[in-house]
């Protein structure tokens, strides 16, 4: 496991090259092009154009693969989906002349419910409703089921911890090396090494169901409006055939534990005992995979779960 290497193409430069795409390949006239986010791995431009659909979202990846993978989840979980997933219409991979990939897609409308911080202030009526819905929405997914658990278009595994373990294994030998170069905090690492001298018990429980997940099911990829009345989902990761569980860690992470996602799912659906447990070892886990992939640590996100899987651990006598 290393850290994916990032295009040195920056916000202005893929600007220009998203234009270029649709004006040289498909011959669209471009009345204005403007950034409206982004993070480690890529950029996303709002183009509005002369034809229908008048208005087109071109993701610039950063990161060789990115592209044609999560164009392949977003029609995946488009099949058959009760909430609007971006069309995909098409991809594009970097050339001499464009030395970057985009996704054209289908602009949704509304804001994500992590940046726009005024829906923190809704009722607690709305928020009660947007989290009955998501939670729907998401399980709905998870009743989409294969005989195989793994990435998408690589589901091989008979059982989940086939292939999960030795990821998870992967991390925490990454993150030992990051320790000693003095990149991680070493009370992150602890944290790890502790829970990983748990994983039997932590993970004694058998999945026996291969689910459909996002990968990234945090409030940052759902849009609503100002009421909180779900309009879409975004952006998905690494979408898996997995342990459903594997997707509900997301649902705390930023500002979802101010919706109540995590605990309206446990309410509504079947989890296993250990639940809580293995979704704090899930979280920091992924955590810091996303930091040794990305090269970017965010603190703010990571610390709070060192402390939540620690408590899990305490809970447990482990």
């Amino acid at each position: 496991m290393k850290q994916k290497e990032i295009r040195p193409v920056s916000k202005r430069d893929a600007q220009e090259y998203a234009k270029a795409v649709l004006e040289n390949k498909y011959n669209i006239t471009v009345n204005s092009i403007k950034y409206i986010g982004g993070g480690s791995f890529g950029f996303v431009f709002k183009a509005d154009i002369d034809k229908e659909p008048f208005s087109i979202i071109m993701k610039a990846c950063r990161t060789e693969g990115i592209c044609e993978r999560e164009a392949s989840e977003l029609t995946l979980l488009g099949a058959d989906s009760l909430i609007k997933i971006p069309k995909v219409y098409f991809t594009f991979i970097a050339t001499d002349e464009i030395p970057i990939d985009f996704i054209g897609m289908e602009f949704v409308e509304g804001t994500d419910c992590f940046m726009d911080f005024i829906k923190l202030l809704n009722s607690k009526k709305n928020k009660d409703r947007f989290a009955d819905e998501i939670t729907t929405i998401i399980h709905y997914w998870h009743e989409q089921t294969n005989d195989k658990f793994g990435l998408i278009g690589n589901a091989v595994y008979d059982e989940w911890l086939d292939f999960y373990q030795p990821f998870a294994a992967d991390i925490l030998d990454c993150a030992r090396e990051l320790t000693s170069s003095g990149k991680l905090e070493k009370k992150v690492l602890d944290t790890m090494e502790r829970a990983w001298a748990a994983f039997d018990y932590i993970f004694s429980d058998k999945v026996e169901t291969a689910s459909l997940i996002h990968g990234d099911m945090n409030v940052m990829n759902i849009m609503s409006d100002k009421h909180l009345k779900p309009l879409a989902i975004i952006d998905p990761l690494e979408s898996k055939w997995a342990d459903k569980e594997y997707e509900l860690f997301q649902l705390r992470n930023l500002t979802g534990d101010k919706f109540g996602l995590y605990d309206t799912y446990k309410a509504k659906y079947p989890v296993s005992e250990k639940c809580d447990i293995k979704t704090a070892f899930y979280a920091l886990y992924h955590e810091v995979y996303a930091y040794i992939v990305s090269g970017t640590k965010v603190n703010f996100i990571l610390m709070p779960l060192v402390k939540r899987m620690n408590k899990e651990l305490d809970k447990c006598n482990l």
